[in-house]
C-alpha cells in the first residue's frame, strides 16, 4: 500500500510490546533480591530486554519515513535535529533531575555522581548517567547526529546509504578512538539495528504493495523469548544483534500489516506506544520504589509470584500519568517556543518516541 495512504498503527502497538518487555526484565530481575529468591525462569528476565533491539530497528525505519514524506520536501538537517531534541531532552532531563534530587536527599546512597556523570547525563553522552536506562538514548542521539548530517543529501535513498556507510564506518575504525568508552561505543555492533530498519524502509517505499506473513512477525518473537535458554544472558553486542536484532527486523515487517485498531484492547496499545517514552523513563523510579519495598518491608520476605504483576502494571500507570500530564503538556509548550506544528502519527519512532 502506499505511504501516502498507510498509518502505521501497527509500529504503534509494537512500541507499546518493547517498552512492556523491558518493564518485565527489570522488574523480574529486581524482584530477584527478594529473600524467597528468584519466581520466575532466568531466561524469561531476559528475553524482555530484546525490547531495545525493537526500538532500534522501529528507530531506523521511522527516521526515513517522517524524513522523506511523498510528495513534499525532505526534511533539512537542522530542523531534523531539533524535532528529535526537542522530543528527546525535556521528559529526559525532568527524570534526571528528579533522581539528583532523590541523591541530594540521601537516598540512592550506592550511586556514584561525580561532575563525569553529571554531563553525561545532561548531553547522553557515552558512559554512566543519572538514568540507568538512559544509555539506549546515546545510541538514539549518536544515529539521529548521523542522520541529520546526511539529510544534506536531500534524497531518501542517498541519505540512508550514507547513514548505514557512516555507522558502518564507525563500528570499523570507532575502536581507534582514544577515550575507550567513546571507542567501544561508537565501535559497537549495537548501531547496525538502526540499519536494519533504514533498509526495511528503503523496501517499504520502494513498493506499491506491502506483504509480509504474519508467521514471520509470530516466529521473530518465538527466537527473541527462546534465544536466552541457549546463550548466555549477558551477550556480546555482536551476539545481541544476531538473536535479537534480526528477529526484530521479521516483527517489524510483520506489524507493517497492522490496520487501525477498532477494539478497546488495540486503542489501548496505541495510547501505550505513545506512552512508549514515559513508560521507559518513568518505570525506572518505580523501580527504585519496588527494591526499596524489599529491602525494607515484609515483602522481601515473600514470594515476589504476586508482587511482580502488579509493579508492572504499576509501571504502565505511573507512565501513562506522565505522558498524559507531563509529556504532552510539556512538548507542546517546547514546539510552540520553537515555533513548531504537531507531527504526523509517528513522528518520534523509538526509545525517545
Amino acid at each position: 500500500m502506499d505511504l501516502q495512504n498507510r498509518d502505521l498503527y501497527g509500529l504503534q502497538i509494537l512500541r507499546a510490546i518493547a517498552a512492556f518487555g523491558v518493564i518485565v526484565r527489570h522488574t523480574l530481575e529486581m524482584s530477584d533480591g527478594s529473600e524467597a529468591g528468584r519466581f520466575s525462569l532466568s531466561w524469561m528476565a531476559a528475553s524482555g530486554g530484546a525490547g531495545v533491539d525493537l526500538f532500534f530497528v522501529i528507530s531506523g525505519f521511522i527516521m526515513v519515513y517522517v524524513s522523506f514524506p511523498p510528495g513534499q520536501p525532505p526534511d533539512s538537517p537542522k530542523r531534523f535535529i531539533i524535532k528529535r531534541a526537542t522530543r528527546i531532552f525535556p521528559l529526559y532531563w525532568i527524570c534526571s533531575a528528579a533522581i539528583a534530587a532523590i541523591c541530594a536527599v540521601g537516598f540512592l546512597k550506592n550511586m556514584h555522581v561525580d561532575l563525569y556523570t553529571i554531563l553525561n547525563s545532561v548531553f547522553i553522552l557515552p558512559g554512566d548517567k543519572l538514568v540507568f536506562v538512559a544509555w539506549t538514548l546515546s545510541y538514539e542521539l549518536y544515529f539521529y547526529i548521523v542522520f541529520s548530517i546526511c539529510l544534506s543529501f536531500g534524497k531518501m535513498l542517498s541519505s540512508s546509504l550514507s547513514v548505514m556507510l557512516l555507522m558502518i564506518s564507525g563500528i570499523v575504525f570507532g575502536g581507534e578512538i582514544q577515550n575507550s568508552t567513546f571507542a567501544d561505543f561508537v565501535s559497537s555492533p549495537l548501531v547496525l539495528e538502526f540499519c536494519f530498519g533504514i533498509v526495511l524502509a528503503l523496501l517499504f517505499s520502494a513498493g506499491r504493495r506491502w506483504k509480509v506473513p504474519s508467521a514471520l512477525g509470530v516466529l521473530g518473537f518465538l527466537i527473541i523469548i527462546l534465544s536466552p535458554i541457549f546463550v548466555p544472558h549477558s551477550v556480546p553486542d555482536a551476539t545481541r544483534v544476531i538473536v535479537w536484532g534480526l528477529p526484530a527486523i521479521l516483527i517489524v515487517a510483520a506489524f507493517l500489516e497492522i490496520k487501525r485498531p477498532q477494539s478497546k484492547a488495540g486503542r489501548s496499545a496505541v495510547l501505550l506506544g505513545d506512552a512508549s517514552y514515559a513508560l521507559y523513563l518513568t518505570h525506572v523510579f518505580v523501580m527504585m520504589a519496588y527494591g526499596l519495598v524489599i529491602k525494607s518491608t515484609f515483602v522481601g520476605g515473600m514470594s515476589q509470584a504476586i508482587f511482580a504483576p502488579a509493579v508492572i502494571f504499576l509501571c504502565l500507570i505511573v507512565g501513562v500519568l506522565t505522558h498524559v500530564f507531563v509529556e504532552r503538556p510539556v512538548l507542546d509548550f517546547v514546539r510552540k517556543i520553537t515555533r513548531r506544528q504537531p507531527g504526523r502519527l509517528l513522528e518520534g519512532g523509538s526509545v525517545s518516541s
